[in-house]
């Protein structure tokens, strides 16, 4: 119960995930972490060009603005005679600029997990879980941030402090994740695992009688 408050999954969902079907409780998370570098990417590249198209029209229209701009790049010498060369190269410098960080930010875009959402199967794995955790310099941060991970055989999950704190060291476990990103996306004690299991075999030979 601690492991699922921590990585915030249900019941329901484990039950999910042992048939390797990704739940629907999962998808928010997971489309937050490809939304994510989306919205940056788009934001980077709308703010400098709308901004520059909102100043370059007298009535500060928009639509009028960014028609400058595109003008611009088809004839360059009569926006620098309007212009001036100063503001000219100002203005192409902050627009590839712009241009160069969206695209960074489109790469970051985990294409491997979208993937993943849309296969919406999980994938299982057993066996001991050992802990980790990390001290990383991040950039914008002063001081260096935790990062803590879960290890199983050679597979290494990121995971929450609070995940991290209600895991028990060395305890054998079955952990469910997706195939191609590798994500975490539950994981339960193996011997609650294999209880399950017995119990599904149970019920589908009592059930098998009433159904001949």
């Amino acid at each position: 119960m601690d492991l699922a408050k921590a990585m915030q999954f249900s019941l329901a969902d484990i039950n999910s995930v042992r048939k390797g079907i990704l739940p629907v409780s999962s998808f928010q998370p997971l489309l937050a972490k490809v939304v994510r570098p989306v919205i940056k990417a788009i934001a980077v590249v709308l703010v400098p060009w709308l901004t520059a198209a909102y100043l370059l029209s007298p009535e500060h229209r928009i639509s009028e603005g960014l028609g400058t701009i595109f003008g611009m790049f088809g004839n360059m010498p009569d926006f620098v005679e309007e212009h001036g060369l100063f503001r000219t190269i100002i203005l192409i410098k902050s627009l590839v600029v712009s241009a160069g960080l969206s695209v960074f930010w489109f790469m970051k875009v985990p294409l491997d997990l979208v993937r993943d959402i849309l296969g919406k199967r999980v994938k299982a794995a057993e066996g001991r879980v050992t802990t980790r955790d990390e001290e990383k310099k991040v950039r914008g941060k002063r001081d260096e941030v935790s990062f803590y991970y879960f290890h199983l055989r050679e597979k290494q999950f990121q995971v929450s402090r609070k995940a991290y704190l209600a895991i028990d060291e060395g305890g054998s476990y079955r952990v469910y994740f997706l195939p191609r990103s590798q994500t975490l996306i539950a994981i339960e004690p193996a011997i609650l695992a294999k209880e399950a299991e017995e119990k599904e075999i149970q019920a589908q030979a009592q059930a098998a009688p009433g159904m001949v």
